[in-house]
């Protein structure tokens, strides 16, 4: 029996993770049973279940966090006696605001690299989702982090088949930032969408809700959800909400291209081998399209010029270093989309042509820590 550690709350992502994982746990061990509990929680009222688990397995998302334990996986009081391994599936790494200089800067605090380091004693592999999580990992001294992809590449009737090239596109789906740094910005990307697919259907989908009074969405969120459904549907596009529930995005397999910041719903567009063009707000996003050899658009810059946001702060060993530097949105972004877009349609997206053979040949490496388990 497998104990599943489900980040399902209410952004549609961890849904897909989690019923991907699933898919594959059920093809690869269909002889164990499935027990899930949300990662958030203390495992400790589930002393009794846990030790008749064969393992704990962690089901993606971006959990290798500073704060691995007891932050973002409270886990239990001592994880280090859990009586099953702890085995991270898919896991990837969270950095912003995502470049070159956040990979090699990213340490974990001292209880969490503790913990990591002790999970990966206990398993063959650590999966993790791409190359820049697998390296964060290396300089923990973790060396058997083996690059496995996201779960959510691996939709199963997919496999093996043909990328699904459109000549035209009737209906496509857009997808806005989630933080509100990259508010004006998604805006400018929607109408990028909007000039380049004049003809066709367009939606706005909103994976972790709209709903001002949702207890589970940030007050500024909120905020910044509301000026971005007015906005953007005010240029055309339909507005939806489809956070919590598959059966919401069921309209995306009538959909032939995916634009925006949400990373899962390009891979979901993606692992069904339709194109997908994400803007990266951090980490995640270039780690995926880094993974997939895709093209992408770095939504910052770490230049000073335009209208200051924020500041980078790294964490290492436990004492904040002095910013390295500001983190602007970048103003080039909507023009590094839509010359990916014309380049795409005009070449009937080339680019896309090899996107079925690397997802399968990643699942070759799936496959291999799926065996690996106990």
């Amino acid at each position: 029996m497998y104990v599943l550690l489900h980040g399902a709350r209410k952004n549609l992502g961890d849904y897909l993770i989690g019923a991907r994982c699933e898919a594959l746990l059920r093809k690869h061990h269909p002889d164990h049973e499935l027990i899930r509990l949300p990662s958030w929680q203390s495992l400790e009222p589930h002393r009794e279940l846990l030790e008749r688990a064969d393992a704990l397995i962690i089901l993606g998302g971006p959990g290798y966090q500073s704060h691995f334990w007891p932050g973002v996986y409270p886990l239990t009081s001592s994880p280090k006696a859990l009586p099953a391994p702890l085995i991270p599936m898919g896991l990837g790494w969270k950095g912003f605001p995502g470049d070159e200089l956040t990979v090699r800067r990213h340490r974990f605090e001292p209880a969490a690299a503790d913990l990591l380091r002790h999970t990966a004693r206990q398993t063959p592999w650590m999966g993790c989702r791409d190359h820049f999580t697998r390296r964060v990992l290396n300089a923990e001294g973790i060396q058997n982090a083996l690059m496995t992809g996201c779960p959510v590449w691996y939709h199963l009737p997919s496999l093996g088949k043909a990328p699904v090239l459109p000549r035209h596109v009737e209906r496509v789906v857009f997808t806005p930032a989630q933080k509100p740094l990259y508010r004006d910005q998604s805006v400018d990307a929607a109408a990028v969408v909007a000039a380049r697919f004049p003809d066709a259907e367009r939606i706005c989908s909103f994976h972790r809700g709209i709903d001002a009074h949702d207890p589970e969405i940030p007050p500024a969120d909120r905020v910044n959800n509301r000026f971005l459904a007015d906005a953007i549907g005010n240029l055309g596009f339909e507005v939806r909400d489809v956070s919590g529930d598959l059966d919401k995005i069921e309209f995306y397999e009538d959909c032939a291209v995916h634009v925006g910041y949400r990373v899962h719903a390009h891979i979901h567009f993606l692992s069904r081998r339709y194109p997908s063009v994400l803007l990266h707000e951090d980490g995640r996003g270039r780690g995926v399209d880094d993974a997939l050899g895709l093209p992408g658009v770095p939504a910052y810059s770490r230049s000073l010029p335009g209208r200051f946001v924020g500041r980078v702060s790294e964490l290492v060993a436990g004492r904040e270093l002095k910013p390295r530097g500001a983190v602007v949105a970048s103003t080039t972004a909507g023009e590094q989309l839509d010359q990916i877009l014309r380049g795409e349609v005009h070449s009937g997206w080339a680019r896309y042509a090899g996107l079925s053979a690397v997802i399968d040949a990643h699942y070759a490496v799936m496959t291999e820590f799926l065996e690996s388990l106990p």
